[in-house]
């Protein structure tokens, strides 16, 4: 079965879902997220699209971005901003790290450095930006660029939880392991009242971000 006729399954779903309560100006949306097996899945990002005019006040703050390198690790896996975030790559190893991507959504490269703060980064650019390490082939990260303030990344538990504003979305869905941007398969869902959703995948979803290769300190 494809994603998009699951993801597509899934929204009508939320049509039958609890409503928990109501509020006069935004809900909040609350995701499960688990794979074939019933496992939480950590790292799936949800965009919220508005088909409607945001007021300024209703805008959430972007919080600041940062892929960090941690145990020869990015850290976070995933990493989702507003698009015309800066986001900063600081390096917290004691050893070299070459940052850098390929993607057409951005390309950088950040050379050899280490136990310091490279200068940051601008993505202006709505899509997905694989990043990797040109030392330690294993380390790779994502950052997702939404063109849309209102998006949710669900964490070990499988669980997300957005703050919207009441009206009609568009709902995207991406994950490392779902066909990379294709799996960005556009959905209606009106959001009245707070809500919570459990929807599963059709697949099983491994852990991707823990291979150090066993090639030790280098």
């Amino acid at each position: 079965m494809k994603y998009k006729t699951i993801f597509s399954a899934l929204l009508l779903m939320a049509c039958s879902s609890m409503a928990l309560g109501q509020d006069e100006q935004t809900a909040t949306f609350s995701i499960t997220l688990n794979d074939s097996d019933g496992v939480p899945v950590d790292n799936g990002v949800f965009l919220f699209e508005p088909q409607f005019e945001v007021e300024a006040h209703q805008m959430p703050q972007q919080e600041p971005a940062i892929m960090n390198q941690i145990d020869k690790q990015f850290e976070p896996h995933v990493l989702v901003v507003k698009a015309g975030t800066e986001v900063t790559f600081p390096n917290a190893d004691n050893l070299f790290h070459h940052v850098y991507s390929f993607s057409p959504t951005k390309q950088f490269e950040l050379k050899l450095y280490k136990e310091f703060t490279a200068e940051p980064l601008r993505f202006d650019t709505a899509g997905v930006v694989d990043i990797g390490c040109n030392i330690h082939d294993w380390m790779l990260g994502y950052i997702v660029v939404s063109d849309s303030p209102y998006f949710g990344k669900t964490d070990s538990k499988g669980q997300s939880f957005i703050s919207l504003p009441h009206g009609e979305y568009t709902v995207r869905f991406w994950h490392p392991q779902v066909e990379g941007e294709k799996a960005f398969p556009s959905q209606s869902i009106a959001v009245n009242a707070d809500t919570e959703v459990t929807w599963a995948l059709g697949t099983t979803i491994v852990s991707d971000d823990g291979f150090d290769s066993g090639f030790g300190d280098y």
